[in-house]
C-alpha cells in the first residue's frame, strides 16, 4: 500500500497524507489514476493544448504543482509566485490568454469553445456549456483572476477579438457553435475534430504533469503536437532539465512510472534514443518514443534536453530562483525505478 502511495505521490504531486488516504480508499488492483470519461478527456485536451507552450516563466512543469484526477473531473493546483519579466503577466493572465474563449470578426475562436469560467473562494471552475466534465484550478486567488480579465480584454480588443462569454454567458456564442460537434469541412473544424481520437493521451499527460519532476531539475517545459497517420496526434514534450542523478539513463524512473500498470498510461515504449554517456557539450538530449498499448490513435515523444556545466549557467544567474527549482526535483526510489523487462529498441545507447 505504501509503495502504491509513493507512485501516486510522484505522479500527481499529492501530499503523502492525501496519496496514502486515496490508496486506502481504492480497491487493491484498481488504477491509481482513473482514465477520464470521453467529454472530460476532450476538455483536458483543450487545457493541455492551450497551455502547452507557456509565455511566462514557470518552475514546475507547465506551472502545475499537483493534480487530483477523477473520472469526471480534474483539480489542478497551479503555481502563482514566480516573478515575471512583465509586471502585467501572471499565471492568471496566462490561463485567461490561452483558455478563455474569444472570437474575432471572421468567427475564428481562440481558447476552449463553449467553456465558461467561474472564480470564487473554491477556485476557478471550468465547464463547457451543456457538456459533462469540469476542471477546477487552485492556487490562483479569485481577485487575481478578476484583475487579469480586463488586462486581457484590452489585448484582445487590439487584435479585434472579444470574449465569447460577454455577449453569450449562458449559451454557446454563434462563433463557438461550430465547434460543439466540429465538422471536418474547414481547417479549424478539422483541428478541433482531431482532438478527440488522442484526447486520452493529452488527458493522461495533464493528469501526470508533476511526474516530470522526477527527470531532473526543471528548467523549462514546452509541448506541441504533430498529426499521426492513424488519425490522432503525436504529443512532443520537451523537458529542459539539469540531471541530479549521477547514473546512466537518469530518466528511467520517469519512463517506468509513465508506463507503470498502477499509475501510468496504457503506453508501450517503442524506442529510446539515449545519449547519457556522451559529454554534455556534444549532447542533444535523450528521447523516448511510445504508442498506445491498446491500439488507440496517437503517439508520444519526450525529449530529455539536458543542461549541465556551462550550458546550465544561464539558469543559475539568480541563486534564489535556482534553489527553488532544485527543491522541486523528486528522486524515484530504487525499488520503483528498476528497468522493465520488455525490450525496447535503442538507436543510440551510451554509458
Amino acid at each position: 500500500m505504501e509503495r502504491r502511495a509513493q507512485k501516486l505521490q510522484l505522479a500527481t504531486g499529492m501530499s503523502w497524507t492525501d496519496a496514502l488516504k486515496r490508496v486506502k480508499s481504492l480497491p487493491p488492483a484498481s488504477p491509481l489514476i482513473p482514465e477520464a470519461q470521453p467529454s472530460q478527456a476532450v476538455l483536458e485536451s483543450y487545457i493541455l493544448s492551450g497551455h502547452a507552450w507557456p509565455m511566462i516563466d514557470t518552475r514546475n512543469p507547465l506551472g502545475i504543482r499537483s493534480a487530483d484526477p477523477r473520472p469526471d473531473s480534474l483539480t489542478l493546483t497551479f503555481e502563482n509566485d514566480v516573478a515575471q519579466s512583465l509586471a502585467s503577466d501572471s499565471m492568471a493572465r496566462e490561463l485567461i490568454r490561452n483558455l478563455v474563449p474569444c472570437f474575432d470578426e471572421h468567427g475564428e475562436v481562440r481558447g476552449i469553445p463553449g467553456a465558461r469560467f467561474t472564480a470564487n473562494t473554491d477556485g476557478i471552475q471550468i465547464r463547457r456549456l451543456g457538456m459533462p466534465g469540469s476542471i477546477t484550478i487552485l492556487g490562483i486567488p479569485a481577485e487575481d483572476w478578476f484583475a487579469a480579465l480586463p488586462l486581457q480584454r484590452e489585448e484582445n480588443a487590439a487584435d479585434g477579438r472579444r470574449y465569447c462569454h460577454e455577449p453569450s454567458p449562458h449559451r454557446w456564442h454563434r462563433s463557438e457553435a461550430a465547434f460543439r460537434e466540429p465538422a471536418t469541412s474547414t481547417v479549424l473544424g478539422r483541428y478541433h475534430h482531431r482532438k478527440r481520437p488522442s484526447a486520452w493521451l493529452a488527458s493522461g499527460l495533464l493528469r501526470r504533469a508533476p511526474l516530470m519532476r522526477t527527470i531532473g531539475l526543471p528548467l523549462s517545459t514546452t509541448a506541441w503536437t504533430n498529426l499521426t497517420e492513424d488519425g490522432g496526434s503525436e504529443w512532443i514534450i520537451e523537458y529542459i532539465n539539469e540531471p541530479l542523478a549521477d547514473a546512466p539513463c537518469y530518466h528511467e524512473g520517469f519512463t517506468n512510472l509513465l508506463t507503470d500498470p498502477d499509475c501510468g498510461l496504457p503506453l508501450a515504449g517503442t524506442e529510446l534514443d539515449c545519449c547519457c554517456g556522451l559529454p554534455p557539450e556534444s549532447y542533444w538530449g535523450c528521447r523516448f518514443y511510445a504508442r498506445s498499448g491498446t491500439g488507440q490513435p496517437g503517439a508520444l515523444q519526450v525529449r530529455f534536453s539536458r543542461r549541465s556545466g556551462d550550458r546550465a549557467h544561464f539558469y543559475k544567474t539568480n541563486p534564489t530562483e535556482y534553489e527553488k527549482r532544485r527543491q522541486l526535483y523528486q528522486p524515484v526510489p530504487a525499488h520503483l525505478s528498476r528497468r522493465h523487462a520488455e525490450p525496447m529498441h535503442n538507436r543510440h545507447q551510451n554509458g
